[in-house]
């Protein structure tokens, strides 16, 4: 078949299968046994043909006829097909006993002419077709035929089907069909309905087999053109005729072609078996060709092949790999499969699984006991969806599901069992257990591969790799039934292999990655000693022992690739000659992932595709700088056992997450001294090479969690327990096994003296099932095994000092307490090993081991293989010298204290920076709950989120059971928000949550905890609010991901109690640690920890202040008032010296009622005040009510908890801007804040009252008047002075502030594009529709000037209506309404998007572009565009619009961030119904985007700007820059083309800026420069590139004070100066650098801008220390390998030069 490969199929020619063995067969050599089906074949035709003599010559039949209008398009051509019918009608006898006719035609919808009924004779027939008008329509063929079966083919409709009479459908199609039709014409096929099909025009071949009936050849007439139907009448009435004779004969088995040339195939009857003692023929019958030896034309030819009982599993990938697009090939496929089997409970069954991360069951074999039901079921199928694909874990499940007697199987009657397998992608997970447990099991498996489907990964799947079919595209997959149902309904078995899970004996591949970074320094001799001496111990040789060697500190050094020395010599001689490779820092992940990718590779030597195990022996003597979760999970999936040396300042933490259990750390107690460690991990390493089990005695039990929550595991689990009995010398005198199954009650299912040898053992383990059951009982599970299993009866040998070890698996935690039982059972001489899977509770595997180091951890039970050879190590190992040098540690019952009274709060962060992992904090405050005893009289939980504000979940009186707190965290959802306010958090948590109203009991002395999740550093203070709580007797405990230290500790209770994590997905590892102090801690304990602690008093610097601008927002003062007064206080805040110990800024608007906008607190350095001041918008409102406002800002912000240091003498200021006579009293008021201390300073316009602001300041000189707040920069210095020298910085001598001006009214020009394809559906489009609105809705306010377009598109745009179509928000909203859904099958976002580039954001559709007005593309896609949108996006981001990506669904949020102009305008969400929740996130963003218009700022365009940009860049000392980073040379030339063409993007009015460059840097023996300020040139790159023979090049504060020197020698003292540098990393002191960073910002650079090269560590800390002069909305720091990173700099620099 086309498309189709099924490897091995030359010599499937030459064998058949017979019971389980495989011959093969010469033509020659078997020609007696041709001759004898030859002659039971003929006499098989014989009786065929006696029967249809016995058929009397006349037929009755019900006929109906479908129509096709779709290509009859015009009067003429439909009148041909009218004389077709009428034709055909006149050719055959029509009345009560002969043939009734139908007609129905398609015009889009089916409609019925006439029934079957309708008319008795010829005449009336006739009379109806050629009365018939001509309609066109389009083509839906497969409703068409559904229409049939439900309303045409029922008694009621006139169909004699129930009195035996044949029912017949001629179809005529181009085969075109809209929609599809194997469902229905599976059912048609299954009823025994004849259908004809008759194509027209080009008609799709595939199509028409697909409706027709078997045999094709007499089924499916295929015309050029219509005028070709009457040519046909003939043949196709005979065959009608002759169809309904051999149906009417019974006729139904015949034989396809039996014979070709080289080779005999057999195909298979239903008596066969039975009667010819025919066990199985393996073959393939040429379905697809035309019948030979057929009598005539319409000799019936049958494709059905009936077979003996069998289980069949279909076992589908429903993953992203196949798609929504695909599927209905998938399903058309599997229903054709069905549609040829004898479905029945006493013949073939049929189950259905869809798997991708995780399997579901759509039905089992037992479910369905017809085919037309199981039919049925299979139109309904729907894609599961999921990213992953667990090819593994399915088969485990099916195994364990329905491979059984309660799944419907058979397999105790030995009815054969069959798995077929169709995949699209490579599995995610290991497969070869799973795979080879189905083999063990009799199941014989088929595969089937589509699109990425791993070849040689089906090929150890398939029960024998010839059976592995790979199909070119999904659209082929219909057809593959025709090769499938031979070998499906005849194999018994046939070459069944399984596949080593295990290397040969003896080969291993060995990687040594060791820190080679300055942790090591002095050390490295010892360590390569060591190396040494591990090596030589190892079998190295090419067929053996293969080893790799690295270094590792910022990047890595590879040494030695598996390939590069294959011999001992080799690589003995390698490690005498190698040097440190030396480096700052220590990228841990980094290093993982490079060895992944480049080492771990076939490429490199590795034979990891071989099954070959892989192990990395890991060094390390530092912290990581960088994450370690990502790559260290990757890791594990790959199957790579890892072993570390930890070695001095390595964190134990990060090492938890490379390995399966602690047990594979091994700690060196100083760098000298870990050659003690060498026989370790030889050992290890040898071990699974040792040539057999080793001897001694030993008595082992296994104890396995037997409970449902293992059930799809099981498989795993027994197949682990094998590998270790594999690995045991078993024997009366040496080994002996036991095991026992529990959940709810324990079960023995062999005892320690039930087999005497490692078969014996094995066959028991193979036979076990599962015992089932709802909880596990493992502190029960204990007690039974020392009962009933360490006893001399039962074959214990306990009595003799034989050692007792009990392997403990669950997967679950236990359902009673384990502590007690497992205290008894160590006391009473057993040595437990606890091994958790899943949802067990590691703490309780560490209770119940002998040592806590005994317990193992492990995600799923996919990862059992990777923790086998350790536990079998340490069984082997555990002997009575060894066991006499451990004691049993026991440790404090995991409930101590659990069960005590104490309140528990939960702050966690809510902002959009934790929204992707939200989930995982919700998982953890779930299952701490589930472990404390919650109770009005016990425990009592509250839940806060917050962000810029706190919002209560609930609080400690809400809920009082376990369940009703953990229903409600379910329930949470993150609240959303920019900024974290931690500090803010805190004090609402103290003042409202930990106080008796809502549920604290901290005045009963009831313990009070605070556990805070943060994503991040806290963007206010948090100084005062941490330490008010502690005083207050709260224990904070602290988390945060991607933060310092210090804040934590001044925060938590002490830094034990803190938490760092790089990702929420490594939270559960946090569970123990959080529940010890929670369970533990008394109120006397925290306490005693509070008073020891020391609160350091706050500092406060001699220029400190504290500053409240308190702004009129009434209606009098109006929005162009409140942009005048920003663009003023913005310009005052520039010229303070801001700071937490320095000047403090707030800021409350006000009107009738009181807005404040932030706090003293808030905000902590002058870029983030900007910001905030940046976005303060009119409120208006009246009347104006100043008093109020004064009361507000006296209880609110002039107190400590709002951040202002009144109590320590720091001078208070309040700045007040009023518009307006106020209607209430202000005297009052103001004298508090007078008597308070507070300063205050009052400006107004000619409209206020100027007693009014006299009476607030007390002063008469402390009152400012001007005209207009337009003319408030006149009066800037008398307002800098009265501040007297509180803060006031001079300002620059050479800089020029320019005030920002803002637009009084929102402008912009919004199109929407949006996937009108089936990636949405009908109503879901709707809700995207409503979305749109919402947008417009929120964002145009009155006055505003904001223009809509909207474009709908599939595979191709259409025009909705464009930004000139509407001028009012109503007529857009209307015009959005009235959107109707396209549809269609594909989406293209590419082709999209260059329409709005080239239709939309144009001047001709209404675009403003070229008026400066913000151009913003919003794009919400359903899926995946079958073109890369990437480009297109990207060069409508350089035409100056700001792309928004709104992902909903099937698509991940790597393909929204390609779509998006920036990280901060990518969204996704998991369905439309969350498209409201994400409204408030997208407008926030959408606010910012709207204000940052192209040209922010410009006051007069005709203003001129010279841009003076000096380029420069450091590099790593070991290695040229050039080299290394790859990208550099490129981006830079990029780069310097797109600043030197500014002016396409630039705003200057008629005048266009001057952009002049300087490319210099800096080395350790001084600068090098590679030309002076110019105007760019092409030919000055060559020039740049001429640096390569320098090296390396540094970022020193000497490198700073160059930039500062060449700007004072070379450039226009007029011009905007801006540093540009790329980084690898600072070389020098970091707080030398800060300090020349200072210098160069004073000396009048505009900006430092930092670009981070590949690989640089604490990019963001190096930004946070250096960069200046970066606008608001470029908060991520920019790296080389940016896309648009030339378009980002170019528009920086629009910002500086009009800013």
């Amino acid at each position: 078949m086309t498309g189709i490969s099924a490897s091995g199929h030359e010599e499937e020619k030459e064998r058949f299968t017979v019971g389980a063995k495989t011959f093969k067969m010469r033509k020659h050599r078997h020609l007696p046994l041709v001759a004898l089906f030859s002659l039971l074949l003929s006499g098989i035709a014989m009786t065929h043909a006696q029967q249809q003599s016995d058929v009397r010559n006349g037929a009755a039949a019900d006929i109906v006829f479908l129509v096709d209008s779709s290509w009859s398009a015009g009067k003429d051509r439909f009148l041909l097909v009218q004389e077709f019918l009428s034709d055909v009608v006149e050719s055959l006898a029509v009345g009560d006993n002969d043939f009734h006719f139908a007609l129905v035609r398609l015009n889009g919808n089916p409609h019925t002419e006439f029934l079957l009924n309708t008319y008795h004779t010829k005449q009336e027939v006739l009379s109806h077709i050629l009365n018939m008008s001509y309609i066109g329509g389009s083509s839906h063929t497969g409703k068409g035929l559904e229409y049939i079966i439900h309303s045409h083919l029922t008694e009621a409709s006139g169909s004699r089907a129930a009195a035996g009479v044949p029912q017949v459908i001629i179809v005529l199609t181009d085969g075109q069909s809209e929609d599809g039709f194997a469902l229905p014409s599976a059912e048609l096929k299954s009823a025994d309905v004849n259908v004809f099909a008759v194509g027209v025009e080009d008609a799709d071949e595939r199509a028409l087999r697909e409706i027709a009936s078997e045999p094709l050849s007499m089924h499916v007439f295929n015309l050029e053109n219509v005028t070709s139907l009457h040519d046909i009448v003939g043949n196709l009435v005979s065959c009608i005729h002759s169809s309904v004779n051999s149906e009417r004969a019974g006729d139904t088995e015949s034989l396809k072609d039996i014979t070709e040339s080289s080779f005999v195939v057999f195909t298979t009857l239903e008596m066969a078996p039975k009667e010819y003692g025919i066990l199985g023929v393996e073959g393939r019958a040429h379905m697809g060709k035309p019948c030979q030896g057929c009598v005539s034309l319409c000799s019936l030819c049958f494709t059905a092949v009936h077979v003996n009982k069998r289980d069949i599993i279909f076992l589908l990938d429903g993953s992203d790999n196949v798609g929504k697009n695909n599927f209905p090939y998938v399903r058309d496929f599997v229903t054709n499969l069905v549609n040829s089997l004898d479905v029945g409970s006493d013949n073939i069954r049929v189950g259905l699984v869809q798997f991708s991360d995780t399997p579901v069951t759509e039905f089992s074999l037992d479910t369905y006991q017809t085919k037309s039901e199981m039919l049925a079921h299979l139109r309904r199928l729907q894609l599961k969806g999921g990213s992953g694909l667990n090819t593994g874990s399915a088969l485990s499940y099916v195994h364990a599901n329905h491979f059984t007697e309660a799944g419907g199987s058979r397999i105790q009657e030995r009815v054969p069992q069959l798995l077929l397998l169709l995949l699209a992608g490579p599995s995610d997970d290991a497969y070869l257990q799973a795979a080879n447990a189905l083999v063990r099991e009799g199941v014989l498996t088929f595969c089937v591969g589509a699109s990425r489907a791993d070849k040689a990964e089906l090929e150890h799947i398939a029960f024998n790799p010839s059976l592995v079919y790979l199909m070119g595209d999904f659209s082929s997959l219909p057809d593959l039934p025709q090769q499938l149902i031979q070998p499906l309904t005849t194999y018994i078995s046939g070459g069944v292999q399984e596949v080593p899970l295990t290397q040969p004996e003896g080969k291993r591949d060995i990687l040594f990655l060791f820190d080679g970074s300055a942790n090591v320094v002095g050390q490295f001799p010892t360590i390569r000693d060591f190396l040494y001496k591990i090596i030589e111990e190892l079998d190295v040789k090419p067929e053996g022992t293969r080893v790799a060697i690295a270094q590792f500190s910022d990047d890595v050094k590879v040494e030695s690739r598996f390939n590069d020395h294959q011999s001992k010599a080799e690589i003995l001689n390698l490690l005498k000659r190698m040097k440190l490779k030396t480096g700052k820092s220590l990228n841990l992940g980094y290093a993982l992932d490079y060895a992944l990718r480049n080492i771990f590779v076939r490429s490199a030597g590795s034979r990891i595709e071989e099954s070959v195990q892989q192990f990395l022996v890991l060094l390390v003597a530092g912290r990581s700088t960088d994450a370690v979760a990502g790559p260290a999970n990757s890791l594990k999936q790959r199957g790579v056992i890892p072993f570390i040396f930890q070695a001095k300042n390595a964190n134990p933490d990060e090492l938890e997450l490379i390995v399966p259990s602690p047990a594979f750390i091994l700690v060196a107690e100083s760098l000298p001294k870990i050659g003690d460690l060498q026989p370790q991990i030889v050992s290890l390493l040898k071990a699974a090479q040792s040539a057999g089990p080793v001897s001694g005695e030993k008595d082992v039990v296994f104890l396995i969690d037997g409970s449902e929550g293992v059930r799809s595991g099981f498989p795993l689990l027994k197949e682990f327990v094998q590998r270790v009995v594999e690995s045991l010398d078993i024997g009366p005198d040496r080994v002996r096994v036991a095991l026992v199954q529990y959940s709810d009650q324990p079960r023995s299912e062999f005892y320690l003296n039930s087999y005497m040898d490692q078969q014996g053992v094995i066959n028991a383990i193979r036979r076990l099932t599962l015992l089932g059951g709802r909880i596990p009982n493992t502190g029960a599970a204990l007690d039974f095994v020392l009962r009933n299993i360490l006893t001399s009866s039962t074959g214990s040998r306990i009595a003799e000092g034989v050692p007792q070890l009990l392997i403990v698996l669950t997967a679950e935690r236990s359902g009673d307490d384990v502590r007690g039982p497992s205290v008894v059972l160590k006391q009473g001489g057993a040595v437990p090993i606890g091994i958790g899977i899943g949802n067990a509770d590691i703490s309780e595997m560490q209770t119940i081991s002998f040592i806590p180091d005994f317990a193992v951890a492990i995600p799923t039970f996919r990862e059992l293989g990777t923790v086998q050879q350790v536990v079998s190590e340490r069984v082997i190992q555990l002997n009575r010298e060894e066991l006499s040098t451990l004691k049993p540690v026991f440790l404090p019952s995991p409930s101590a204290g659990a069960g005590s009274k104490k309140d528990v709060v939960f702050l966690i962060d809510g902002s959009q920076n934790a929204s992707p992992e939200f989930q995982h904090i919700r998982t953890l405050i779930e299952r701490l709950v589930e472990y404390l005893d919650i109770g009005f009289d016990t425990t009592r939980v509250a839940v806060i989120q917050f962000s810029e504000d706190p919002k209560m979940e609930f609080p400690l009186n809400a809920h009082f059971s376990k369940d009703e707190v953990q229903s409600a965290v379910r329930r949470l959802r993150p609240k959303g928000g920019r900024q974290i306010y931690i500090g803010n958090a805190l004090e609402y948590v103290l003042k409202n949550i930990f106080q008796r109203p809502l549920g604290s009991r901290i005045e009963e002395g009831v313990p009070q905890f605070l556990v805070l999740l943060s994503s991040g550093k806290s963007d206010d203070e948090v100084d005062d609010s941490a330490a008010e709580l502690k005083q207050f007797g709260v224990a904070p405990i602290t988390i945060a991901r991607h933060t310092n230290q210090e804040e934590l500790v001044k925060i938590s209770l002490s830094p034990e109690y803190v938490f760092s994590v790089s990702t929420f997905r490594e939270l559960p590892r946090l569970e123990q640690k959080l529940l010890t102090p929670i369970t533990t801690l008394t109120s006397q304990q925290i306490q005693q920890i509070l008073a020891s602690a020391q609160y350091a008093p706050s500092v406060t610097e001699s220029d400190a202040a504290d500053i409240v601008f308190l702004i009129d927002s009434s209606d009098a003062v109006k929005a162009d008032g409140i942009a005048h007064i920003r663009d003023f206080i913005s310009r005052i805040v520039r010229r303070l010296n801001i700071g937490p110990s320095k000047v403090r800024i707030g800021v409350v608007q006000f009107s009738n009622d009181v807005f404040p906008e932030f706090y003293l607190k808030t905000h902590k350095s002058q870029s983030l005040v900007l910001d905030a001041i940046r976005r303060l918008r009119f409120k208006g409102g009246s009347p104006l009510n100043t008093g109020k406002a004064l009361e507000f800002v006296a209880r609110n912000l002039f107190v400590k908890s709002a951040g202002s240091r009144i109590e320590d003498g720091v001078p208070q200021h309040l700045v007040l801007f009023l518009g307006g006579k106020s209607q209430d009293d202000v005297s009052r008021h103001a004298q508090i804040i007078s008597s308070s201390g507070i300063m205050s300073l009052g400006i107004g316009d000619r409209n206020i009252d100027r007693a009014d602001l006299q009476t607030i300041t007390n002063d008469p000189k402390m009152v400012f008047t001007v005209r207009e707040f337009r003319e408030l920069p006149n009066i800037e210095e008398r307002v800098m002075f009265s501040f007297g020298t509180s803060g006031a910085t001079p300002r620059p001598p050479s800089v020029e502030i320019v005030p920002p001006s803002r637009p009084e009214k929102k402008k912009a020009d919004i199109v929407f594009l949006l996937d009108g394809s089936i990636n949405f559906r009908r109503e879901s489009f709707q809700e995207v529709l409503r979305f749109a609105s919402e947008i417009v809705d929120t964002v145009y306010e009155e006055g505003d000037s904001i223009r809509v377009g909207l474009v709908q598109y599939n595979s191709d745009p259409t025009d909705e209506f464009f930004l000139k179509d509407y001028s009012t928000k109503r007529q857009i909203i209307d015009a959005i309404n009235k959107v109707v859904y396209k549809g269609g099958r594909h989406a293209n976002t590419k082709v999209g998007i260059q329409h709005l580039r080239l239709n939309h954001f144009v001047p001709g559709a209404g675009s403003r572009l070229d008026e400066r007005v913000p151009q913003i593309a919003f794009v919400i896609t359903g899926g995946k565009s079958v073109e890369d949108a990437q480009d297109a996006s990207l060069a409508l981001t350089q035409k100056g619009v700001k792309v928004f990506a709104i992902g909903v669904r099937n698509i991940d949020s790597e393909e929204v961030g390609k779509i998006a102009s920036n990280s901060a305008t990518a969204f996704r969400v998991g369905s439309v119904q969350e498209l409201s929740e994400l409204s408030e996130t997208v407008l926030e963003t959408l606010h910012d985007a709207m204000h940052e218009t192209l040209c922010p700022g410009v006051t007069d365009v005709s203003k001129a700007c010279n841009l003076e940009v000096i380029l420069g860049f450091d590099g790593s000392r070991d290695q040229n820059v050039f080299v290394s980073q790859k990208g550099l040379e490129s981006k830079v030339d990029t780069i310097l083309n797109r600043i030197s063409q500014m002016q396409r993007i630039s705003c200057s009015g008629n005048q266009l800026p001057t952009v002049r460059v300087s490319v210099v840097a800096n080395t350790p023996s001084g600068p090098v420069e590679a030309f002076d300020f110019a105007e760019y040139q092409p030919e000055l790159f060559e020039k740049f590139r001429n640096m390569r023979s320098q090296h390396p090049y540094i970022l020193t504060a000497d490198t700073l004070k160059l930039y500062q020197n060449k700007f004072r020698q070379s450039s226009s003292p007029d011009s905007v100066k801006v540093v540009i540098h790329f980084t690898d990393g600072a070389d020098g002191d970091l707080a030398d650098l800060h300090r020349a960073s200072e210098e160069l910002r004073q000396e009048g650079v505009r900006a430092l801008i930092l670009v981070g090269l590949e690989r640089v560590a604490n990019l963001e800390r190096l930004t946070q220390q250096l960069e200046f002069g970066r606008g608001f909305m470029y908060d991520r720091p920019l790296r080389l390998n940016l896309l648009d990173l030339d378009y980002e700099l170019a528009e920086q620099l629009v910002s500086l030069c009009f800013f």
